[in-house]
């Protein structure tokens, strides 16, 4: 099997790139091939942050790289106190809060019609077997071009939608895995906690991303 591993930073692929991976560019996207237990696994680093960004990395790696899976790790901000700095989660669906067509169509914010609900499930078969090697919490993630910096917002967000965290690319490679009919696991270690933002993120990221490694390789030992 080919997984691909999308990261939105690349302080968040250091884990896993070895000497060992090959690496090279597709226009601005860089690519790193490598074996993760049994599997070829090709990780994308897009050339900046973001939705759109991490949308164009993971239709690169299905259509260019022949992805079968697609793992996705990365940090997020919590949007209550039931989770803690540097807690790991699975990220069980995912509302793209930026969408809104509600003045055209009625749909509620972040509802896209094509999908039974505004919180879009992640493939339920990768969630149980992820589990089944390392059972951690499962969250509903608020994704959208945004850093949640302010306290209030994070609040509005769980309110609003009941998200746990938020990022700003989960919605771009879950949607896309479903428009190409993969399966996409999101895992996630909280980078900042409910009343934290910017200052307490810069000071944990690094931290927070060394075990994507080990936790990768448990659950491609699962497939």
């Amino acid at each position: 099997m080919t997984i691909g591993i999308f990261t939105a930073m690349q302080k968040e692929a250091t884990s896993f790139l070895s000497d060992d991976a090959v690496a090279e560019k597709v226009g601005d996207f860089s690519f790193y091939t490598f074996e993760l237990g049994r599997h070829r696994a090709v990780l994308c680093c897009p050339p900046y942050v973001g939705e759109i960004a991490a949308s164009a990395a993971t239709q690169l790696l299905i259509t260019e790289y022949h992805a079968q899976a697609i793992l996705n790790f990365g940090v997020v901000g919590a949007l209550t106190q039931a989770v803690s700095v540097k807690d790991y989660v699975y990220v069980r669906d995912v509302v793209h809060y930026d969408m809104d067509t509600s003045v055209v169509d009625g749909e509620p914010v972040g509802r896209y019609a094509c999908f039974d609900d505004a919180a879009v499930c992640a493939d339920e078969t990768l969630l149980n077997k992820a589990l089944s090697v390392r059972e951690l919490p499962l969250a509903r993630c608020a994704s959208a071009d945004k850093f949640v910096n302010d306290v209030e917002r994070k609040r509005l967000l769980h309110d609003n939608f009941g998200a746990d965290v938020c990022d700003m690319e989960s919605a771009g490679v879950l949607f896309t895995c479903k428009f190409n009919r993969i399966p996409c696991l999101l895992v996630k270690c909280i980078s900042d906690s409910l009343n934290g933002g910017y200052s307490e993120y810069i000071h944990t990221v690094f931290d927070a991303c060394r075990d994507f490694w080990n936790l990768a390789t448990q659950i491609a030992d699962a497939l």
